[in-house]
């Protein structure tokens, strides 16, 4: 199958991944100074950020400012890398990138004029799990400095985020139909090393469609805030509430896009 962005070089593929999930901006520049870094002598930004949400939401405890940070920390690299491989056919270099953040929120960022890789999807999919793992080992000893998150946590909230970007590539390409996004799941899951710790599910719908959802193994802790409550495919939730939500939820989605 042939991809459905067809890019040249780094600029190109970040404009390209910049229309497909509007908010994941990117630019080839160096790392600014406050940037948040995967580099263990700059813990400065992290901390800022874990800070933001102790201080938001102090009542949330450090459950919900440990995996809230560190879900904020892994979504750009996490969607950038499915994105590319899924959509482009190629691949950034991770390592160097280095996010912004504004108002505890992590939104934009940078990488090193470093090139494209190209290759089979299997060898993509391979390499883009290699170096998320490689980028997102430090960031979690980043954010363990300022709160403890268990890597059993960790691991399963970032497969959570890579199965949603699959879900996300899905809605952008109607090629990747159910059938390959459930063949793809365990090819990214495994290179991520994460084999078990998230999977997709089939919802069918009332007007006999079946679209997929993520079947959650870990909760993000967002109903530990004041205003928060369980999301729609909350491990916690019982699984006859998961798929009403869910049901609920799709049927909506597809009402509206």
């Amino acid at each position: 199958m042939s991809p459905l962005f067809s890019v040249t070089d780094s600029t190109s593929l970040l404009a390209a991944i910049s229309r497909a999930l509007p908010g994941l901006d990117g630019v080839i520049a160096a790392a600014a100074a406050d940037a948040i870094t995967a580099d263990a002598a700059n813990p400065a930004p992290v901390r800022q950020l874990v800070a933001h949400w102790q201080q938001a939401h102090p009542e949330a405890g450090p459950h919900y400012w440990g995996s809230r940070s560190w879900t904020l920390l892994v979504w750009q690299p996490v969607y950038l890398a499915v994105l590319a491989v899924q959509l482009a056919g190629c691949l950034p270099r991770l390592s160097g990138m280095a996010q912004r953040q504004h108002g505890g929120f992590v939104a934009g960022f940078a990488l090193p004029d470093a090139g494209l890789q190209r290759g089979s999807e299997a060898a993509l999919i391979a390499s883009a799990g290699a170096q998320l793992q490689a980028l997102s080992q430090p960031l979690l000893a980043l954010v363990n400095q300022q709160v403890k998150l268990h890597p059993k946590m960790a691991g399963r909230l970032l497969a959570d985020c890579l199965l949603a970007a699959l879900l996300h590539a899905q809605r952008c390409d109607a090629r990747l139909d159910n059938a390959r996004l459930l063949a793809l799941a365990p090819q990214w899951l495994a290179a991520l090393a994460q084999p078990d710790a998230s999977a997709l599910m089939t919802v069918a719908l009332d007007d006999g469609r079946h679209k997929l959802a993520l079947e959650r193994k870990v909760c993000c802790q967002h109903f530990r805030r004041c205003d928060g409550e369980l999301c729609s495919s909350c491990p916690k939730l019982k699984p006859a509430a998961r798929l009403a939500l869910l049901k609920q939820e799709l049927s909506h989605d597809a009402v509206t896009a």
